[in-house]
């Protein structure tokens, strides 16, 4: 993996805390290469000074100073890798270090084995947002397995846990509450949310309601939708969310 030094407050060439800190996991936690660098000397017995992640007026780095350049000609892009950048970020996020941020992780991994296991696919913001507190997962995995008690909560969590995790969940009530009125007392909301999570969003499905109506008139979209619920994403990418004219 090559890495790239950004530019310092102070004018030297630095790596940035999280590019040490994925060189140092890939090598099983040695220093040993980088250890002028991380502590700050030049090998020619000057000192630079300690290295900081905000500027020298104390306002935080631009995004592209928190992380490394990767060539993608040079660099083996494995699910491992990608889950270490993920976890590295959002221990950054929460001011973590490593050990904490797999101690957390690991504790997320009992209540939600799923989701865990699929961190390599999961937003840094959105993983630093459930390691916060795991703990204070358990009432709230509670009261979803009471709104949806037909559903896996497990696997929908793993595949949508901006939706079913880290909203509101008057906010969450509300929307199920609106999809029974937009689906029909026929429509069984626990397997449409197990077979495509977005359908926790009811503003979307109220959208892609409206577009089939638009589309195909002479159908009824409700059962349109139920019939295949792929429906779902293929008629979300409309207008409203992406414009009239989404690829000019």
């Amino acid at each position: 993996m090559s890495i790239i030094a950004f530019r310092a407050p102070s004018g030297a060439w630095r790596p940035s805390a999280p590019t040490r800190a994925f060189a140092s996991s890939r090598n099983g936690g040695s220093h040993s290469s980088s250890s002028n660098i991380d502590n700050g000397s030049s090998g020619n017995g000057n000192s630079a000074p300690p290295l900081s992640n905000t500027t020298a007026t104390g306002k935080p780095l631009a995004p592209w100073a928190l992380t490394f350049d990767l060539r993608e000609r040079e660099t083996l892009w494995t699910e491992e890798n990608q889950a270490r950048l993920v976890r590295i970020v959002a221990g950054y996020r929460l001011d973590l270090d490593l050990e904490e941020v797999e101690q957390r992780l690991r504790e997320l991994e009992v209540l939600l084995p799923h989701l865990a296991a699929r961190c390599a696919f999961i937003k840094p913001s959105t993983l630093a947002g459930l390691l916060r507190d795991p703990g204070s997962l358990v009432p709230r995995l509670i009261s979803l397995r009471q709104l949806l008690p037909g559903a896996d909560i497990g696997q929908v969590a793993a595949a949508e846990p901006e939706l079913l995790l880290l909203r509101d969940l008057e906010a969450l009530k509300a929307d199920l509450q609106r999809l029974r009125s937009l689906l029909g007392p026929s429509a069984d909301i626990d397997a449409l949310v197990v077979r495509q999570p977005r359908f926790l969003d009811a503003e979307l499905v109220g959208e892609v309601l409206a577009e089939l109506r638009r589309l195909m008139p002479a159908v009824d979209p409700v059962a349109t939708l139920l019939g295949d619920p792929s429906w779902l994403l293929r008629v979300e990418r409309g207008r409203k969310r992406l414009g009239d004219d989404p690829d000019t």
